[in-house]
C-alpha cells in the first residue's frame, strides 16, 4: 500500500510539474504581452524592448519556376531568399522586406517576427486557416517593422532554421539599409 501511495504522490508531482512548463510556455509565446519578450540567452533573464508588427504583402509575383526560366534576377535566385532592411535610426524601427517568400498561390501570406536577445525571428507563413489549399505555388514579398531597435548588431535568422548558414548579421551602426540573403531551404 505504502509503495502505491509513493507511486501516486510522485506521479502527482510530475503531473503537476509537467503542466507548469506547459502554461510557462504558453505565458511566453502569448502574442498579448504587449510586444515585449522576456528571454534567457544564458546569461540570465533579459527582457527586449523590441516589438514587430506585419505591414502587408504583395500579390503574388509569379511562379518560382518562371524566374527560374528568365535571366533578370538570375543572381538573386542562385542566391537564396534576399532580406532587405532599412534602418531609421530617429525612429528607432528596422523595416524588414522578405523578397520571393514561397508559398501556395492561394496563400493570405504574412511573416511572424519573433525576438530571442538580439536575434529577429522571422516566419514567412499562410495565414489562411480555411483548409483550401493549391496546387501552385507563388513568390510573395513579406514586409513587417520592429520597433525599439538601436544602433547595434543584430542577428536574423528563419525562426525554425539552424546552423550558422542560416544567420545573418545586421550591423546597424554601419550600414542604415542593405540586403542579406538566406539560403533557398531554409525557408
Amino acid at each position: 500500500m505504502k509503495k502505491t501511495l509513493l507511486f501516486c504522490g510522485l506521479f502527482a508531482i510530475a503531473a503537476f510539474n509537467f503542466m507548469s512548463c506547459d502554461d510557462e510556455e504558453e505565458n511566453n509565446n502569448n502574442p498579448t504581452n504587449n510586444g515585449s519578450n522576456t528571454t534567457n540567452n544564458g546569461g540570465g533573464a533579459t527582457t527586449s524592448n523590441l516589438s514587430a508588427e506585419f505591414v502587408g504583402a504583395s500579390d503574388c509575383l509569379g511562379s518560382p519556376y518562371d524566374m527560374f526560366e528568365t535571366r533578370a534576377g538570375e543572381d538573386d535566385l542562385q542566391a537564396g531568399t534576399k532580406l532587405v532592411y532599412k534602418y531609421d535610426e530617429a525612429k528607432g524601427e528596422l523595416e524588414l522586406t522578405l523578397q520571393h517568400a514561397i508559398l501556395e498561390c492561394a496563400s493570405i501570406p504574412k511573416m511572424d517576427v519573433k525576438f530571442s536577445g538580439d536575434t529577429i525571428l522571422i516566419l514567412p507563413y499562410n495565414a489562411d486557416t480555411s483548409g483550401i489549399h493549391a496546387n501552385c505555388i507563388c513568390l510573395y514579398d513579406l514586409t513587417s517593422k520592429v520597433k525599439g531597435v538601436e544602433s547595434k548588431v543584430y542577428y536574423v535568422r528563419p525562426k525554425y532554421a539552424t546552423g550558422e548558414e542560416n544567420v545573418q548579421v545586421l550591423e546597424l551602426s554601419q550600414k542604415k539599409d542593405d540586403f542579406v540573403y538566406f539560403p533557398w531551404e531554409a525557408f
